[in-house]
């Protein structure tokens, strides 16, 4: 029972959506997988994307080819609870005429 007397359904959701919601990931990032270490106190976030043929230019924006994926990097987000939340990625770079090869921007909170 909610504390103003309504019945309130519980929203039940897996770990990769709940973490999805949370960070703010959107379309063409997805979670993959949620690794929860709890000896080193550590939330590991693993994004994956959709397989687009195309991906802006992080300098023009223009529509360019999709070129190869640099290996996987990670990023520290903001603390879930007391664990430490890391993100992981294979950003993917993509090869416009006018800037040559360039790492897109990732659209993920970081």
């Amino acid at each position: 029972m909610h504390p103003d007397g309504v019945y309130r359904h519980p929203i039940t959701m897996e770990d990769r959506e709940l973490y999805r919601r949370i960070l703010g990931i959107e379309n063409p990032w997805s979670v993959a997988s949620v690794d929860l270490q709890l000896l080193s106190k550590e939330v590991h976030v693993y994004l994956t994307h959709d397989d687009l043929p195309t991906w802006p230019c992080a300098d023009c924006g223009a529509p360019c080819k999709l070129y190869d994926h640099q290996p996987q990097r990670q990023w520290r987000h903001l603390d879930t609870c007391q664990y430490h939340t890391i993100i992981h990625a294979d950003p993917p770079r993509s090869q416009c005429p006018t800037h040559g090869v360039r790492v897109v921007k990732l659209l993920v909170p970081i």
